[in-house]
């Protein structure tokens, strides 16, 4: 059995979507049509609205919980930036990549990049320029370390260049404040109106884009 943990914020964990539409279950079928002789399972560990910080609390639990990793895949960076800023992300990302390296050095460690937004059609202001330090950190990182990078910005600023935009829920505010729509299904309501489209998580096809790239790099690695 190898076994696939994934640790990350809310853009992993997807509270609002049914498990058959998780990451940790399309990682798992994706993984699956690459290799359908092997035992694969994939745990996903993500939690809304959690950054570094507070993962490291919880850590020792995680673990505990769990079977050991032979791949880890770990995603955080927005959170951070809100409690710390880009340097203080730096040094609790480069303190749980030791950590990690560390407790399980038999394991492949994958850092990961986070969303895209594809400002100004549908996004209220341009993320992306709040968003690529972070994003440059992970891959930074994970030069220095050896570490694979899964670039899910890179990936899904290609697919919206190729006409595949629609990769992220809809709704107001954050996944907290309410719950979104993760289909196109209201969108005929909100025409010209640039904030029903200012929510960062991943939608159905967004977490499609998201596991095919991840299967992409576990693969060459």
């Amino acid at each position: 059995m190898t076994h696939i943990l994934m640790l990350g914020d809310c853009t992993l964990a997807t509270s609002y979507l049914p498990a058959r539409l998780k990451n940790e279950r399309v990682l798992e079928s994706r993984l699956r049509e690459l290799y359908p002789g092997e035992s694969i399972a994939v745990t996903n560990e993500g939690l809304d609205g959690e950054s570094i910080a507070q993962f490291l609390k919880r850590y020792d639990r995680t673990f505990a919980r769990n079977p050991p990793p032979d791949y880890l895949l770990v995603r955080y960076g927005v959170n951070d930036r809100k409690a710390y800023g880009v340097d203080g992300f730096r040094e609790r990302l480069a303190e749980l990549c030791e950590r990690l390296r560390r407790d399980f050095p038999r394991a492949r460690i994958l850092l990961e990049t986070g969303m895209y937004v594809d400002y100004p059609d549908h996004y209220e202001f341009d993320r992306n320029a709040v968003l690529q330090p972070i994003y440059d950190v992970i891959r930074e990182q994970g030069r220095h370390c050896g570490f694979p990078v899964v670039d899910i910005y890179e990936r899904m600023r290609r697919e919206t260049e190729q006409g595949n935009w629609d990769l992220r829920v809809r709704g107001y505010g954050v996944v907290d404040d309410e719950i979104p729509i993760y289909t196109a299904s209201l969108d005929h309501l909100h025409i010209g109106d640039v904030r029903w489209w200012t929510n960062i998580h991943p939608n159905p096809e967004g977490v499609r884009v998201i596991a095919d790239e991840e299967a992409r790099v576990l693969h060459q690695h």
